[in-house]
Formats: structure tokens, C-alpha cells, sequence
């Protein structure tokens, strides 16, 4: 969404000294100015843990933390990146060539999705700086997709649908990154605020915006890092869709989605024995998980936030029962993530809280999700920081637009 400087820094935080500390260091590396600016927001995952990629529907939302560019016209095909806190200057070769960097291969695969859709992608010359906390689940590389997206878009001079800039992104992380990922991340960074998305036509999947608001009810969205690293997890993630998928062919079509439980219960001993019994789990909590965005969404409608962390705490129950991703598979002696969602959980009844826990993201490892009460925010951050360190908690705030962009 192209708005005015004015409306477009009103909805990111810090956003003119960002955008001048940004402008020198552009005018440092290029010798000229910027003329456009643009930010993608990270994104938390409210309710349905892994359905996006069985084409399965999701709630999702736009955080405060975001990907801020500067950009202007590059005088060659290429596209050059500095970013804030680095000292080397990213180049994504216009002719197609080889990148060296998985910056410079997310920029290249950026503007080849864009074009993949029939959509202008101008090269860039641009700075960047980056608020989503690399390692804690809110997809930093989605906020830098839609941002480069939105930042081709407003180079171009055209506005740009947010599904298209979400599955640019994907194709960067499909074709340029080999990730198998789903198309979530990047909605939501795109749509903006709290959203229901439908993926059961991948090619144009349906959103339903949400009136979201837990701080209307007096309560705060955190995320806490249990300090879990995701690296050499590619398998563990991959391993979901995968069994997923197994399942469904089995049961003769392509997607979860396109069947349901009771044809799995009919055919449960013939899928057993060619998925395996952790595959069978996985497809039922995906069945169970695709209720509970619907009840999830209709409680949201109706207001009824007790019926919200209802489906929240249930979802997450499933993803550690059945999905089964709380932590690595061959590190049973770590599982933070699984520690800190016990751990919240008993915080929360010793108070007699009401609020929720559950796992974020891909899982295995990094971040949980929790809503707790405004009034034990601060004794929360306390006793989380006693076994996951300081600053473990992180607040956080819904932000109502997705991709954005502005002239300079």
C-alpha cells in the first residue's frame, strides 16, 4: 500500500530517525539520495501450527517489528543492498547470475517472483534496517521479502496486491532459498493486522481481517525465546508437510485438506502401515486444528475472548501431542520450548490467570506464543528470565497495515 510520508510514519516506530539514519548511510555507499521508502512487518502465528502448507486455513498477525528500506533507482541491472549493522554491500545480479549470499539470494528471488507474476521489479540502489529479532520466530525473512516487494512496487510507481507480494516472497524462499515453506509467513506480513487466511486454493487463498485486541481486554501478546537454535532443523520442519502429505495420498488426494478424519478413521490401519503412526497423529491434529480456527475466528467476531484462549491453549496441546514439535527429534535431554510452555503454564495457574501458551512457528525449537494479563507482565518477565536469561520475554503489538511504502 503506497500512502503519504506522513500517514506511513505514523505506523512505524521510530520511523524518521530510522528513515534518516538510513538516508546517510545510503548517501554514504551511493553518492545520491533515496527517493522511496517501504517496511514489512514480522508476523506472529495466532492459532493453526503447520496447515498452510496441506493447504489448511490459519490466523496470523502483523507485529510492530518490521524491515524499513531506502531505495532509488540502480544505474546498472543489478540490485545493492547495505543494511544496518553490516559492513558489506549485497549485489543481486539483474542478468541472473549467481548470488553469494543468502541476502543476495532472497533479493534475486524477490524480483524473479515479482516478475513470475507478471509484476514490475525495477533494480534498486537501498539501506535497510531490521527490528525483527533474528532467531525469535516472527519471520524476519518475510518482513525483508514484502519489504523488497513493496520497494519494487514503489520504485515501479505501481500498487501491488498483497497476496502477489506474499507469493513473491514464498518463490524466493521455494526456488532461491530451497525452503519448503508455506505461503503464511509472508500474508500476513503483507495483509497487515490480525487475519484468517484459507489456503485451500493456494493460488488465490482467502483473508478474513480480524478485530483482535487483547489489549482491550487487559492483557498483553508476548513471545518468549527459550534460546533454541533452529540450525540443521531444515529436516525436522520438512518432515511435516512431507508426512502430511503422505497421509493424504494415501487416502487419495493431494492435501489434507481435501479430505477429512472420518476417511482417515476408515482407512486407518491401510495408512499406518504405509505413514507410519507419527504421520497418522500429525494428520489428526491438523483435522482438530482446522476446528479450532474456525471456533477461534467466530469468538473473535463475537467477542468472546475467553473462547479465544480456549482454542489458543488447545492448539497448543495439539502441536505437542500430536504434531509433535516442541522440541528436536534426537535432543530429548533439551527441550526449552516444551519448559517454557510448562512453565507459563503453571505461572499462569498458581495466579488463577487467564490467558494462554502455546508453541510459535515452525516449533522444535525458538519461541513460544503467550497472552498473559497486563497487571503480571512484569513478575512474568521475572520469572521466565530466571531460566531463559534477560530479555527473553518480548511484547508485542498487532500492527493494522501489512506492506508499505512512501515517497521521500
Amino acid at each position: 500500500m503506497h500512502l503519504s510520508f506522513d500517514e506511513f510514519v505514523r505506523h512505524v516506530p521510530d520511523a524518521r530517525q530510522r528513515i534518516q539514519h538510513l538516508t546517510e548511510r545510503f548517501t554514504e555507499t551511493y553518492g545520491s539520495h533515496p527517493t522511496v521508502v517501504a517496511s514489512g512487518p514480522g508476523r506472529t502465528e495466532i492459532i493453526g501450527n503447520h496447515t498452510d502448507h496441506n493447504h489448511g486455513r490459519v490466523v496470523a498477525a502483523a507485529i510492530d517489528q518490521d524491515a524499513l528500506v531506502v531505495a532509488g533507482p540502480s544505474p546498472d541491472n543489478d540490485s545493492h543492498l547495505v543494511s544496518a549493522g553490516w559492513d558489506a554491500t549485497f549485489r543481486a545480479p539483474g542478468d541472473g547470475g549467481e548470488c553469494s549470499h543468502d541476502t543476495e539470494r532472497l533479493m534475486a528471488g524477490v524480483a524473479a517472483g515479482l516478475r513470475n507474476y507478471n509484476q514490475a521489479a525495477p533494480a534498486y540502489q537501498a539501506a535497510m534496517d531490521s527490528r525483527v529479532t533474528p532467531g525469535s520466530g516472527l519471520s524476519s525473512s518475510a518482513a525483508l521479502e514484502v519489504a523488497l516487494a513493496g520497494t519494487h512496487a514503489a520504485l515501479a510507481g505501481t500498487e501491488l496486491d498483497p497476496v502477489v507480494a506474499a507469493r513473491s516472497g514464498q518463490f524466493a524462499e521455494n526456488h532461491f532459498m530451497n525452503k519448503p515453506s508455506g505461503l503464511m509467513d509472508q500474508m500476513a506480513s503483507a495483509i497487515g493486522s490480525a487475519v484468517a487466511i484459507d489456503f485451500a486454493d493456494p493460488e488465490s487463498p482467502r483473508y478474513h481481517r480480524l478485530e483482535l485486541d487483547f489489549r482491550g481486554h487487559g492483557q498483553r501478546l508476548v513471545v518468549v525465546n527459550t534460546g533454541g537454535s533452529h540450525a540443521d532443523l531444515t529436516d525436522q520442519y520438512a518432515a511435516v508437510p512431507r508426512e502430511m502429505h503422505a497421509v493424504a495420498q494415501v487416502l487419495g488426494v493431494e492435501t489434507l485438506s481435501r479430505t477429512n478424519r472420518r476417511e482417515l478413521l476408515a482407512h486407518l490401519d491401510r495408512v499406518r502401515e504405509a505413514t507410519g503412526d507419527r504421520a497418522v497423529l500429525r494428520a489428526f491434529h491438523f483435522f482438530d486444528e482446522q476446528d479450532r480456527v474456525s471456533a477461534l475466528v467466530d469468538a473473535v467476531d463475537s467477542r468472546l475472548n475467553e473462547r479465544v484462549l480456549r482454542a489458543m491453549n488447545e492448539s497448543g496441546v495439539s502441536s505437542w501431542t500430536l504434531l509433535q514439535n516442541v522440541y528436536a527429534e534426537g535432543h530429548v535431554t533439551e527441550q526449552p520450548v516444551a519448559l517454557a510452555l510448562e512453565v507459563t503454564r503453571t505461572y499462569l495457574a498458581a495466579r488463577g490467570a487467564l490467558g494462554a501458551c502455546r508453541v510459535h512457528g515452525g516449533g522444535f525449537a525458538g519461541t513460544i506464543l503467550a497472552v498473559i494479563p497486563e497487571e503480571l507482565v512484569p513478575e512474568y518477565h521475572h520469572v521466565m528470565s530466571r531460566g531463559f536469561g534477560d530479555g527473553s520475554v518480548m511484547e508485542l503489538r498487532i500492527r493494522p497495515r501489512g506492506m508499505m511504502s512512501a515517497d521521500l
